[in-house]
């Protein structure tokens, strides 16, 4: 048996097999994919694998080849459903998607890029610029149609991305058993593309054209033909004197931003933006070689969601609610919110009982009593006869009981073995109990000691107490309760 497993392992030399309804196409489909993953996308964090229902089974046997080599946290969405649980997410930004179409229908793409946006803001974050995306079309896709992929992604500022398409269409034909060499078209590849912006001034994020990167040849295990870097940096320090499209909020402070209107003699008005945080953003533009653009917005935030604005300056606040959806510079301000509360107030005397022990174990302690009298009872009236009467009868039992707990002598002891050691048994336990308890009640009565103070923001909302504030921090505190 040991032989015929190690035979099967270096036969399949750990490779995917093909399953009955897999095409030539999509086994090498699912290879190359794997190779891309495994070599270009970012380890550790979550790989987004999104499929139409159609081809669920690419989907299915791409995620078994990932987990089969690596142990990566995958989110599987068919036809717009999340798998992903509703707990904690378990990585802060998710790096990795792959996003598998049956044709360059965009939209089916714009509607798979709106769910998956939704499913990134219900679990608190956008996908960032060092996202990496990886269009894969099962079928052969157009330069048009890659051109209109690459313009919807480069919209929603999507620039790390790749289309892995067949080169041209052929039939397939279906396997059932190993690969062999004379099963192998040549002809069949699949080729990678991708488009690099801030070429020109004239095509920054514009796609113009878009660049052949690498072919993966359908061989034996299939295999890329130049092993060029499917992921290169696209955006230089150089760009090419482009537009920097900004929101700037006009604090009419000069250390911040402030518009300014000037008024000419022939009568017209100029409005222009002057300040400390402007000069700044000028210096770093003039390195960039790029080109001051202000666009007025009412709301920066939808701006950027709408992927219309770059950035947002003039004195923008930050805390921890715009932290989870944007990402900030470093702060130059920082203003502190500082919050009076009562002070911590004394325990009363008489919870000190409940503070030893909790309420379920005095009702544990409670059923022990009547189970050792009715215990005690049974002994002496049944197991021991020439015990003393006083043992026979639950009433004159309880009260020997309850003369343990309260540390005093009983009238008689028991003379038979063994009532003497359920009795001794008892007054072992309550020993420990009664010095524990004592011991404790004592320093609770002299000093009952102050309930635990508010010590955050989530306490204090959660303590119910009416709060007295500026107005200028409702939003601060509304955002926080809704956390």
């Amino acid at each position: 048996m040991l032989l015929v497993i190690l035979l099967f392992s270096t036969c399949t030399n750990g490779l995917l097999l093909p399953s009955k309804t897999f095409t030539l196409q999509k086994i090498h489909l699912v290879r190359c994919l794997t190779h891309i993953s495994h070599t270009y996308l970012a380890r550790g964090q979550s790989l987004v694998i999104s499929s139409p229902s159609t081809y669920r089974d690419v989907q299915q046997e791409l995620i078994a080849e990932i987990h089969r080599t690596a142990l990566w946290p995958v989110v599987v969405t068919v036809n717009g459903n999340i798998s992903k649980p509703n707990k904690n997410d378990f990585t802060v930004i998710d790096g990795n998607y792959i996003l598998l179409m049956h044709d360059g229908n965009m939209k089916s793409l714009e509607a798979e890029m709106y769910r998956l946006a939704i499913y990134q803001i219900k679990f608190r974050r956008l996908w960032n610029s060092e996202t990496r995306f990886v269009v894969v079309g099962t079928s052969e896709f157009s330069m048009s149609q890659q051109r209109n992929i690459f313009h919807h992604l480069s919209k929603l500022r999507i620039y790390n991305c790749i289309i892995v398409s067949k080169l041209h269409d052929i039939i397939d034909k279906g396997y059932s058993r190993p690969i062999k060499d004379s099963d192998v078209d040549t002809g069949i590849k699949l080729v990678v593309y991708t488009w690099f912006p801030y070429q020109s001034s004239e095509r920054c994020t514009e796609v113009n054209d878009i660049t052949l990167l690498d072919s993966w040849v359908i061989s034996v295990q299939g295999h890329f033909t130049k092993n060029t870097d499917l992921f290169p940096r696209k955006i230089s320090n150089n760009l090419k004197a482009c537009p920097m499209k900004a929101y700037v909020i006009d604090t009419q402070i000069y250390f911040h931003t402030r518009y300014v209107n000037h008024t000419y003699p022939n009568g017209s008005v100029v409005t222009y933006i002057e300040g400390l945080e402007v000069d700044i953003l000028s210096d770093v533009l003039k390195q960039m070689n790029m080109k001051f653009v202000s666009v007025p917005r009412p709301n920066a935030y939808n701006a950027f969601f709408e992927k219309e604005d770059y950035i947002a300056f003039g004195a923008i606040e930050t805390h921890f609610q715009s932290t989870i959806y944007l990402d900030n510079t470093n702060s130059y301000i920082t203003s502190r919110i500082r919050c009076y509360v009562p002070c911590s107030v004394k325990y009363p005397r008489w919870s000190s009982i409940f503070r030893i022990h909790s309420v379920e174990l005095w009702l544990v302690v409670i059923i022990s009593i009547v189970i050792a009298a009715i215990s005690t009872t049974l002994v002496g009236r049944y197991f021991c006869t020439s015990e003393w009467q006083s043992y026979k009868t639950v009433k004159s039992s309880f009260t020997h009981i309850w003369s343990v707990i309260l540390g005093v002598s009983v009238s008689t002891m028991p003379r038979t073995p063994s009532l003497r050691s359920l009795f001794f048994a008892w007054v072992c336990f309550f020993l420990a109990f009664s010095t524990v308890f004592q011991a404790f009640l004592t320093t609770f009565i002299i000093e009952p000691g102050n309930k635990p103070p508010i010590r955050n923001m989530d306490e204090l909302l959660a303590s119910g107490m009416k709060l007295a504030y500026r107005p200028f921090h409702s939003d601060y505190l509304l955002l926080r309760s809704e956390k």
